[in-house]
């Protein structure tokens, strides 16, 4: 590509209304422009890094034996109803008539498009195991869109479905997708950790996201810096507001006798060990007031300015008394539990972490013991509310933990028989009988990457784009090309010559100072640079700068294209 005929599309002011930095270079190096609220134009530069990630997936979609199709942006809503979704994703789906009068969905997700697909197309366990992907544009009427393309409402995705005849086989194609992600962001360079995530209205037992790290980012996850363990501290269960003091006793005395695995004990015969305290405090869900529950470990403290910091917390921090907690739950604050509370539960770090603990049974006198996590208790949303530092102990017991923000990039779920059952996707098995089928989802947010990405690698010149996915790996930038014949002639040879071996290079063949050729390319941020001068031509050589260090080393002419393809892995 010549830089005369490319449209650069760059601006010198960063935008007034872009908030975070991947937004404002994204803008300022003429990737995208935006149209309305959440909906973005993507120039060519960002078209060339997004079919680079595009390129990258559809070969290990390969080796993974998917196969790509194109599923339409325009859902029929019925589809919907079948699945049951409906109301339950709520108004961020964007729904309209056509003039036939039938009612339709701008696609956010695809489960019911391709399970309805499927219903219709496979019907003998021979068909099966088979797994399909796409790219498409997905949108959500995102109530609040911001920081640019990561919560915008039109996006890219590479969306992924397999479908089993067996939970085993489910669960081989899970984990191969698995590493196919790991794979994928590998490629492209962005630091990532596969975390434990909660299925949310996707449904499913299982899932793990792949969150980038970022201190822009909008999830809080928690991993141990010296093992691999990580975690998703907001996968949060749902804060719908209900009438719980009417109902807590029954609820809580359904959970007693349904959990036989925890015992109860007199507090004044027994000790109490490993006591996690259940802290009642006032908060508004949908403007109601509403109650919310801290658990800390009994010889832990609050940190009343990291609770205050929670978004659904009313400030200031208001905590339920003695004779209040009596008045509404029937039982001093002392025995005082999670179980049963139909209320948001914020748990401490510490406490998430902690096996075979005890709390409050509600029941005055009465405590639980040897309760766990998954097992007896719903996890709670981690947050890190004590007086303290946040360097706890891994689940090992020996490693440190850290709290980083995030950007989910990717999401993979093993969604079981949650929709075949729904829309009654049915298969022959070998014996004749009908079986519904098993069913995965994995999710890629290509548009998101692009912006965590960013995030992770730039400078105050602009963008640092690993190789992989750079809109360019090489600028070829001659200094005096109009006036000198010799740097015009080395010119034109190596750009040849590079396209030659397939180097994806631009020439800037512009009419402009160098100053404006050096900060573009910066901001771009064009990995390789090869600038030609006349202070180094007359003696047969040029100079090579690295964009991520800006550090240059001269190079013999006759010697750059060996010297770039093993800097780009082509030898």
């Amino acid at each position: 590509m010549r830089a005369s005929k490319y449209l650069f599309s760059t601006l010198k002011e960063t935008p007034h209304n872009a908030k975070i930095i991947s937004h404002q270079l994204m803008l300022k190096s003429g990737m995208i422009r935006k149209l309305s609220s959440g909906i973005y134009i993507w120039l060519p530069t960002g078209i060339k890094v997004l079919k680079k990630i595009e390129d990258i997936i559809r070969n290990e979609m390969k080796k993974i034996h998917a196969l790509e199709l194109l599923m339409p942006i325009i859902q029929p809503e019925k589809l919907w109803q079948d699945s049951g979704r409906l109301n339950i994703y709520g108004e961020e789906l964007l729904q309209f008539y056509d003039r036939r009068n039938q009612k339709f969905i701008l696609g956010p997700t695809n489960e019911e498009v391709i399970t309805n697909f499927i219903r219709n197309e496979i019907h003998s366990y021979k068909d099966l195991p088979l797994t399909i992907y796409q790219i498409q544009t997905k949108f959500r009427d995102e109530i609040r869109p911001r920081f640019g393309i990561i919560r915008s409402r039109e996006f890219i995705m590479k969306d992924a479905y397999s479908f089993h005849i067996s939970k085993y086989c489910l669960e081989k194609t899970y984990n191969d997708f698995y590493q196919s992600y790991i794979n994928i962001f590998n490629k492209i360079k962005i630091q990532f950790r596969a975390v434990n995530a909660d299925s949310g209205s996707m449904g499913g037992n299982v899932s793990h996201e792949f969150q980038a790290l970022s201190e822009n980012g909008e999830d809080e996850i928690v991993f141990s810096k010296n093992t691999s363990y990580a975690s998703n501290i907001n996968t949060a269960k749902s804060m719908e507001t209900i009438n719980f003091f009417k109902e807590k006793n029954k609820i809580v005395s359904n959970q007693i006798k349904s959990k036989k695995s925890i015992k109860s004990f007199n507090e004044l015969k027994k000790p109490i060990k490993n006591l996690v305290k259940t802290i009642l405090i006032r908060t508004k869900i949908n403007n109601h007031s509403s109650l919310a529950a801290l658990l800390i470990r009994k010889e832990h403290k609050l940190n009343l300015f990291k609770i205050e910091e929670i978004d659904i917390i009313e400030k200031p921090l208001s905590f339920v008394n003695e004779q209040e907690t009596i008045e509404l739950m029937g039982v001093k604050s002392k025995f005082l539990g999670p179980l049963g509370l139909k209320i948001p539960i914020f748990a401490d770090i510490s406490v998430y972490y902690m096996k075979d603990f005890t709390i409050g049974s509600n029941i005055n006198e009465k405590f639980f013991i040897n309760v766990n996590w998954n097992v007896d208790l719903p996890i709670p949303i981690i947050k890190d509310i004590r007086n303290i530092t946040k360097k706890d102990l891994s689940p090992d017991g020996s490693k440190s933990l850290e709290i980083k923000k995030s950007i989910e990039i990717g999401h993979i779920f093993q969604l079981g028989k949650e929709y075949s059952k729904k829309m009654n996707v049915l298969v022959q098995e070998k014996n004749n009988n009908q079986k519904h089928i098993h069913m995965g989802c994995y999710g890629i947010g290509i548009t998101r990457i692009i912006a965590a990405l960013i995030e992770q690698n730039y400078d105050d010149s602009g963008i640092i784009w690993p190789d992989s996915i750079a809109p360019f790996q090489v600028v070829i930038l001659p200094l005096n090309i109009k006036k000198c014949t010799k740097i015009k002639e080395v010119t034109e040879n190596l750009y040849k010559n590079f396209k030659k071996e397939k180097i994806d290079v631009i020439l800037d063949d512009r009419n402009e100072r160098p100053g404006i050729m050096f900060n573009e390319i910066d901001l771009i941020g064009i990995p390789h640079q090869i600038i030609i001068s006349p202070r180094h031509i007359n003696e047969n050589k040029i100079e090579y700068r690295e964009r991520k260090n800006k550090k240059s080393i001269l190079i013999k002419v006759k010697e750059i294209t060996c010297f770039l393809k093993k800097k780009l892995n082509l030898i």
